[in-house]
């Protein structure tokens, strides 16, 4: 068969198999789990791989709700990645429980013209993307070590070829200070929710001083126990972002000097651990547009992004410092409607949502032929990594 003629098997064989996986997209929805938690999600996705007769390797990179199955043989190799982790308090406001779908329904497609193509086609399982770095794991482990390309989707409000994905790391803050009565003897404590309310406010004065495509933000996770106990202890989780890699490592020193000099007024203990780095997604450009042509084909105009626009951080971004990737959105809505919130977590369970997996899953089936048949397409997204890379 040629090109076209694959793209369109593989789009036929994701209809055949939309209504198993519209059924599992709603079943993960309805039974969203956080970071590592995914046993549910990542065992419902690695039995329906292995029901259809695919080998699949449970706990993939030696993280528990992992997985990845692989069809083909020799080289290239393409990796279609899923996510399916939720969000405390919102559930799946972020559609995760479309991604892993997805990229199961994709990957199937292509298991069923597997000889008619050259390399190989990995499905990865992808746990902990909001909140853990699953996929950092996954590279240390070399589940991406041989991919010359990862593909994935994301659903959006937008139909969007190149988001900005910001750089970012987490900071766990906790403030070890002395109990005391608050009225009695308040000069016998040491006040830790003092040292994290005066560190909030040195932020609130650095963002003045921080470039304005750049973030920080935070909760206070812990205040104290009662109102009439100095608190001992206080903690706050905080998240640094932004576009450059390079200035968010200097932006991150810059934060954490402000819990520094809270420690030292206060005469409390800091204790701060950060987390892996969320890169910035590198959008391969020759990838994209092939997703784009592919996309177009299946009624959907993909749109650059728009100036200004941001859409948080992902850790797809290591992947994408790794190897040639793309990382698009495709709209799950009619209009505007901000993701993480109870709007968004509604909007990934409607006909409309699941319709765009389908279109998602055909997408990403017929780029990955695209990287498998095409050599100059090879070339030319290995070329435009290597330049992007030494701009870095």
């Amino acid at each position: 068969m040629d090109t076209a003629e694959l793209k369109a098997r593989v789009a036929e064989r994701v209809e055949a198999r939309a209504g198993a996986l519209d059924e599992l997209a709603l079943r993960i929805h309805e039974r969203p789990e956080l970071a590592y938690e995914e046993r549910f999600a990542s065992s419902a996705l690695a039995d329906q791989l292995t029901g259809e007769g695919a080998t699949v390797t449970r706990g993939a990179g030696g993280v528990e709700t992992a997985y990845a199955a692989e069809i083909g043989s020799g080289a290239p190799v393409v990796a279609i990645l899923g996510e399916y982790d939720a969000l405390p308090g919102v559930g799946h406001a972020c559609g995760h429980n479309l991604m892993g779908t997805a990229a199961n329904l994709a990957f199937l497609a292509l298991s069923d013209i597997t000889p008619d193509l050259r390399g190989r086609v990995r499905v990865v399982g992808c746990p902990a993307e909001e909140r853990g770095n699953g996929k950092v794991k996954l590279i240390r482990a070399g589940v991406f070590s041989d991919v010359d390309a990862a593909l994935m989707y994301h659903p959006g409000d937008r139909d969007e070829l190149d988001p900005l994905m910001l750089a970012m790391v987490t900071l766990e803050i906790e403030f070890i200070g002395k109990a005391a009565h608050a009225a009695a003897e308040p000069d016998q404590g040491r006040n830790a929710l003092d040292a994290v309310m005066l560190a909030w406010t040195a932020l609130s004065a650095l963002r003045l001083t921080v470039r304005s495509d750049s973030r920080f933000h935070g909760i206070i996770t812990d205040g104290g126990k009662a109102a009439n106990i100095i608190p001992d202890r206080a903690a706050a989780t905080f998240m640094v972002r932004s576009p450059d890699n390079t200035y968010l490592q200097d932006l991150r020193r810059r934060v954490l000097a402000c819990f520094e000099g809270a420690a030292a007024a206060t005469g409390c203990e800091l204790h701060a651990t950060w987390s892996d780095v969320c890169e910035t997604v590198s959008t391969n450009r020759p990838l994209a547009e092939a997703f784009a042509a592919n996309a177009k084909s299946l009624g959907r105009q993909m749109k650059p992004r728009r100036p200004g626009d941001t859409h948080g951080s992902t850790d797809m971004g290591n992947v994408t410092s790794l190897v040639p990737g793309i990382h698009p959105f495709l709209s799950i809505t009619d209009g505007p409607v901000p993701g993480h919130s109870i709007e968004f977590a509604a909007a990934a369970r409607t006909p409309q949502a699941l319709e765009t997996m389908h279109v998602a899953a055909k997408a990403l089936a017929m780029t990955a032929i695209d990287v498998l048949r095409d050599d100059k397409l090879r070339i030319r997204a290995r070329e435009a990594f290597d330049g992007h890379q030494q701009r870095r």
